[in-house]
Parts: structure tokens; C-alpha cells; sequence
């Protein structure tokens, strides 16, 4: 074999200076940046959820400042048109999220673990399903001491503007049905959109969910929050639903799910609440006792004799589900990241 030519071990060595290779080697590819996302999104969840669970009570002013911008919004720019509402929903919901975002950026350019933390807490204070099953329990707690007054008054400070029933069975379903409700919004809906979006994803999800409440009263004006919302939940209802029929009765709650769902109003609402209570075998829904007469409502959850009354236990038994729901989603993540490693 002849001998090489004078430096040719410098071009021939694999450990020759090449600039475009070294750039690649440097630059993280999307794949690359992604498996570097997961474990992150990950570790945050877990974090959020493990100060959700422990320290539930968080400080109000965050949710309060929301509210009353939302509110302040509503008297200065409703008109009587749907584009006002477009206005206030960009300048509500839209402007924060993106200021969120930016903020997640500039910390992530200083130091990666200081937007870990900041991802952290934004969605612990997005989170807020423990401080409802709080309240709900609370609702629970006058109804077995017979205090139907107090109970009432609970449901009402927790659901403004929504009537509370008469009696104890209707004030029991209405919470149960709050409860689940309220794990898509202020659980399921918020993770979903953190770990697509970050945390910019849980502001634009919740504050969506507040403006449509808080705006319900003028048609026009919620109509283009209302319709976010619908699609900011359609996913993340139907797995939603889906994890309660995984973690609870399947064929109960796919049943009621493509049998009753549809009968209420809201199309995400009446997913998880129709496959909630056929995940749990009750009776939900139903015309409501109210102090001014009877509220038809459609009925939800398995009939008679399947179904079961709402009883003393129940509330623990629709928060036993959601946090079943929640280990799962958790187990599917933690499989998924390692599946990618």
C-alpha cells in the first residue's frame, strides 16, 4: 500500500475541524428540542400537581385581577356586536397569553431552570380543582347537617348567576355536576394546553373559560368567546371522557357518552358530565327542584335500576374518578418520555 500523501492524515482523521458539522452538532434538531421539552413539561406537571394537591389554598389575586379585567372589558367595550367581543377577547385573553409567553422565552435564554420553575407556577395557579372539591365538600357538609339554607348559599356564591335547588337531592346533583365540570376546566382543560402550548397554553385556556362565563349575560358579545372555548375544549373533553371510562365503568360511560352527551348545551360540558356518571353508575341531570318550580333538564347517567341516587358518598367517589383520570394521563406522559429516550 503506498503511503499517504503529506496531510492527508489531517483531511483523512475523523476528527478533522469541519464548521457545518460542528454546527449541526451544536444545533438541536426539532426532534432533539422536543425529548428536551417532554421531561420538562413532565417534571412541571408533577410539580404543579404536587403543590396543587398539598397547598390547594394559592392567593386570589391572580383569578381576581382576571376577573375584574374581564369584567372592566365588558362595560368599556360592549356595544351590542359580536366584533366587540372579538376586541375584548384579544385584549383579555390573547394579549396575557402572549405576555406569558414571552416571559417563559426571556427566562428560558437566561437559565432553562428558571423557566422550568416559571412553567411550574403558572400552572399551579391555572390548576384549582382541589379548592373546588373544597367547596363542594362544603356544600356536602351542611346537607348532612340538614342546613339546606347554608347549602344553598354555597352553591350559589360557587355557581353566580346559576340557580341552586330546593332540596337536598337536586343541590346534590348540581355540586356532583359542578365537580365534574369543573375537573375539565380548572384540571384536565389546563394541563391539556400546557403540555401543547406551555404555559402560555393554560393562560389562553382558562381565561377563555372565565371571559365566557363572565360574559354569558351579553349573547353578542361572548358569542366569539363562547366559540373558542368550544374548540379550545373538544379534545381535551373527549379524552377527558375517555379516561373516566378507562378508570371507571366503560361501558356505562360510553354508553351515556354517545346517548346524553348531546342533549346539553354545552357540547364539552355534556361530554364529561354524561360519561362521568355513567363511569360512576349515577343518576345525574334530571328535572332540578328549584325555589321558582321545576327546571327540565335531560337526564344523565344509567337508568334505573343500574343507576344509583346521588348519596352522602358520592362526592368522594366523583373525586376518587377525576384523580384516577389525572394518575392516568400521568402514566401515559411518563411512558411516552420514556418511550422517546
Amino acid at each position: 500500500m503506498p503511503p499517504p500523501r503529506a496531510g492527508c492524515a489531517w483531511v483523512c482523521s475523523p476528527w478533522r475541524w469541519n464548521g457545518a458539522e460542528a454546527g449541526a452538532r451544536e444545533r438541536p434538531g426539532p426532534v432533539e428540542r422536543r425529548r428536551k421539552a417532554e421531561p420538562v413539561s413532565l417534571f412541571a406537571l408533577l410539580a404543579a400537581l404536587g403543590l396543587e394537591h398539598w397547598r390547594p389554598e394559592r392567593p386570589d389575586g391572580p383569578r381576581q385581577w382576571a376577573g375584574e379585567w374581564l369584567a372592566r372589558l365588558l362595560d368599556n367595550l360592549n356595544a351590542g356586536g359580536e366584533q366587540h367581543g372579538v376586541l375584548a377577547w384579544t385584549l383579555g385573553v390573547l394579549l396575557p397569553a402572549l405576555a406569558v409567553a414571552l416571559a417563559g422565552w426571556a427566562l428560558a435564554g437566561v437559565w432553562t431552570p428558571l423557566a422550568w420553575v416559571y412553567g411550574a407556577a403558572v400552572l399551579y395557579f391555572c390548576l384549582g380543582f382541589r379548592s373546588a372539591s373544597y367547596l363542594a365538600a362544603g356544600v356536602f357538609k351542611a346537607l348532612r347537617a340538614d342546613e339546606l339554607e347554608t347549602a344553598r348559599a354555597q352553591l350559589s356564591a360557587w355557581r353566580p348567576g346559576q340557580p341552586a335547588g330546593a332540596d337536598a337531592d337536586t343541590l346534590m346533583r348540581q355540586t356532583l355536576e359542578e365537580i365534574l365540570r369543573q375537573s375539565l376546566i380548572r384540571l384536565f382543560g389546563v394541563v391539556f394546553w400546557f403540555l401543547l402550548l406551555g404555559p402560555a397554553g393554560a393562560v389562553l385556556y382558562l381565561l377563555t373559560r372565565l371571559a365566557r362565563d363572565r360574559w354569558q349575560a351579553e349573547p353578542e358579545f361572548a358569542r366569539f368567546a363562547r366559540r373558542v372555548a368550544h374548540w379550545l375544549d373538544w379534545l381535551p373533553a373527549r379524552l377527558l371522557a375517555f379516561s373516566f371510562a378507562i378508570v371507571g365503568n366503560f361501558q356505562d360511560a360510553q354508553a351515556c357518552w354517545r346517548t346524553q352527551a348531546a342533549s346539553w348545551g354545552e357540547a364539552g360540558d355534556g361530554i364529561v358530565l354524561a360519561a362521568g356518571a355513567g363511569a360512576l353508575g349515577l343518576r345525574l341531570g334530571g328535572d332540578a327542584r328549584l325555589p321558582g318550580g321545576e327546571l327540565p333538564r335531560p337526564p344523565l347517567g344509567p337508568d334505573e335500576p343500574q343507576g344509583m341516587a346521588p348519596g352522602p358518598d358520592s362526592l368522594d367517589a366523583v373525586v376518587a374518578l377525576v384523580w384516577r383520570a389525572a394518575l392516568l394521563w400521568v402514566a401515559v406522559l411518563g411512558l411516552l418520555w420514556l418511550g422517546s429516550l
